[in-house]
């Protein structure tokens, strides 16, 4: 009994440090956010809530970050898939653009974004070449499809990497004797391929929706009038200075990842 007793007390003494690190920097400030997202002088303790699930604004908002966050995932899983297809033939200079591919991951947000404003600006490079061929540019910033494309850009390495990561663990003689038996390349891809790949590609999805779901310098500097739920409860709190409402759309915010989160990991154990 002693002996169990000192090696708790061991192990508390060499955790405390940790916890307490937890506590000050997640915990606590949790605490401090559900509290002040409670209108305890209204007549409903959800007031604030309520008032924003109740609004078109609110809905516009919830609905919009969404959008952006699934259609960003989805363009990504694309991108990684198209990718994958091509460097796993090892063509000429294929670590070179697996070097570019990770790019985004080396560079803060914040100049990410305004990289992207001037890149696809109506004077920028890329209209530059697109005035060239339709002679005349295109709005990409300020919009949706352009938070679309900025979002995609920046997120989807994490979706190409643990993907790729997972189809090169995968036994190329499987693919072989696919073909052996008379499979196209699309059957190979379809029935084999994608299939074996599934845990990767759901593992890095995830990632990269979570990611999209709480971005904030891609939409602050980049999005215009489109603003989603990050730079809505950043307006709401410190422009406006109405910091219960911002926080009540801040637990909002982390209930809807909470249940996005819940949901991959059942779709996860069905997958396996």
């Amino acid at each position: 009994m002693k002996k169990i007793t000192k090696q708790s007390l061991v192990t508390f003494s060499l955790l405390s440090p940790g916890l307490l690190a937890i506590g000050c920097l997640f915990f606590y400030p949790l605490f401090i956010i559900i509290k002040n997202s409670l209108a305890f002088e209204e007549e409903h303790i959800f007031y604030h809530y309520i008032k924003f699930l109740s609004s078109s604004n609110g809905l516009y908002v919830i609905g919009l970050t969404c959008l952006l966050a699934f259609g960003a995932t989805f363009l990504s899983i694309c991108l990684s898939i198209l990718l994958i297809l091509i460097l796993r033939r090892k063509p000429i200079g294929h670590n070179f653009f697996k070097t570019l591919v990770l790019a985004p991951i080396t560079i803060p947000g914040l100049i990410c974004a305004l990289g992207l404003l001037l890149f696809w600006d109506k004077n920028g490079w890329m209209n530059l070449i697109i005035q060239g061929i339709i002679n005349r540019p295109i709005q990409v910033n300020y919009t949706i499809p352009g938070l679309l494309i900025f979002y995609t850009w920046l997120f989807f390495p994490y979706t190409f990497l643990i993907t790729f990561s997972q189809v090169e663990s995968l036994d190329k003689s499987i693919e072989e004797a696919a073909e052996v038996v008379g499979a196209n390349r699309m059957q190979v891809l379809r029935y084999i391929l994608l299939p074996l790949a599934k845990p990767g590609l759901l593992a890095g999805s995830i990632i990269t929706f979570m990611l999209c779901f709480g971005a904030f310098s891609v939409p602050l500097i980049c999005g215009g009038d489109y603003r989603p739920l990050s730079v809505s409860i950043y307006t709401t709190s410190a422009i406006y200075n109405r910091w219960d409402e911002g926080s009540a759309m801040a637990v909002i915010m982390a209930l809807i990842q909470i249940f996005f989160l819940i949901s991959y990991i059942r779709i996860m154990k069905r997958a396996r």
